[in-house]
């Protein structure tokens, strides 16, 4: 829609905290667009920052530059988990 000018692609470790888990012992984690016609990947984002305490991170997000979209590496890590991420885009859980 002409109205969306930023996708956001928000991840969270579901129940973290009652598991004791972070996105420090996640390995491999990546986010990757592919073309949808064919496939290519366009971007990908790997996360390989030590993000010993965060439950949730903003792995990247999508926005409009004119008519075109760029894709922006973001990895900013929340220990407050996707709470913490939707209160800094002003969402109520």
């Amino acid at each position: 829609p002409a109205d969306v000018d930023k996708i956001v692609f928000p991840v969270s470790i579901y129940d973290a905290e009652t598991r004791s888990q972070n996105f420090g012992q996640v390995r491999n984690a990546y986010i990757r667009i592919l073309n949808q016609a064919g496939g290519a990947e366009i971007a990908r984002y790997d996360l390989s920052e030590d993000a010993a305490t965060e439950t949730a991170m903003v792995f990247g997000e999508l926005y409009r530059n004119g008519a075109d979209w760029k894709f922006r590496a973001v990895g900013q890590g929340y220990a407050s988990g996707l709470r913490g991420i939707a209160q800094d885009f002003g969402v109520t859980l």
